[in-house]
């Protein structure tokens, strides 16, 4: 375990290419506080065990429990922890509704998303894989938690330093960073990562242009000064104005190579600029997050009146006027 100061970085094993999830466990006079959970499986599960017992405390003298968003390697021990600790789970409204939305077996959300990649021109073989690949997430976070709602402009105690809550919206609707004006520290979530681009998706149901949210997300976050960065996968990082500008430029150049594709076809699917840009053998968890990435920037340069979009026979295309 790795620590600075009052943190303890608590890395937790992921089934994905990620492979490790950072959590956070800060000390103060009333108690632990964790920030984010890990899965539901046996493996985040044991390290929560191994960490508490290492540093020798017990599970009712975490405080609390504070989650950046909802996706299920933040959120999915949640209600497990909250069960061991008696503690309250704190996160955005948006992200609970959106956890809800995504990982409850009572929602027809994968149906949706087999629907929606179908429009933009995913084979058949793929589509029908969808709704299967996605509820078979649903075991990762469940139990749900009973939450408590924090927001933008409140701030919370996390350990002895009060931290500013921070929307940091893009790669989750209601994604939320938590900075200490302090010491400059910010705990970033998926917000800002050292090495790799948070996955910024389009999704049906949530935000309908979200680049354009990250995007303005990372300029209104560039005015804040930040020492210390705490990510969620990567190691903690100092360089935080040009890591921002490093994913502008990115960004810059991902829509660039979008039009540069639409300008070698005619009016084609995200599925197909999807392969050109990400290659044709992803696996069907990574195919969708390529598929979602290329739809918002697409849906990014169609409302900037960069490029069009028309609907044929059911499917939608995309083009762009030269």
């Amino acid at each position: 375990m790795n620590r600075w100061e009052d943190i303890i970085e608590v890395q937790l094993p992921l089934p994905f290419a990620l492979k490790i999830i950072n959590a956070f466990l800060i000390k103060g006079k009333n108690g632990y506080t964790i920030i984010d959970t890990g899965l539901h499986i046996q493996e985040d599960v044991d390290k929560w065990e191994e960490v508490q017992s290492q540093l020798g405390f017990k599970w009712d003298e975490v405080e609390k429990i504070v989650l950046t968003h909802y996706h299920p390697d933040h959120y999915g021990l949640a209600g497990t922890l909250q069960a061991w600790t008696g503690a309250p789970v704190y996160l955005s409204e948006t992200d609970y509704k959106h956890a809800q939305l995504f990982l409850s077996d009572n929602g027809d959300m994968p149906e949706a998303m087999a629907s929606f990649f179908s429009r933009h021109g995913l084979e058949v073989e793929f589509v029908e894989k969808i709704p299967a690949h996605l509820r078979s997430y649903h075991r990762f976070a469940e139990p749900h938690p009973s939450p408590s709602f924090i927001k933008a402009g409140d701030t919370i105690y996390l350990g002895d330093y009060e931290y500013q809550i921070l929307h940091t919206p893009g790669h989750a609707d209601g994604h939320l960073s938590f900075y200490d004006p302090a010491r400059k520290w910010l705990i970033g979530g998926d917000f800002l990562l050292p090495r790799i681009s948070p996955n910024i998706s389009l999704w049906p149901r949530c935000d309908p242009n979200p680049l354009e949210t990250y995007l303005s997300t990372l300029r209104q976050m560039k005015e804040i000064p930040v020492q210390t960065v705490f990510p969620s996968h990567g190691k903690v990082f100092h360089h935080y104005e040009k890591r921002i500008d490093t994913l502008l430029v990115h960004h810059k150049h991902r829509l660039e190579e979008m039009k540069k594709v639409l300008l070698r076809t005619k009016a084609t699917t995200a599925y197909e600029i999807c392969k050109q840009v990400f290659g044709e053998k992803l696996s069907i968890h990574n195919l969708r997050f390529a598929l979602s990435e290329v739809l918002a920037h697409l849906e990014y340069l169609r409302v900037q009146g960069e490029i069009q979009s028309i609907t044929k026979d059911g499917k939608v295309l995309y083009r762009i006027d030269c």
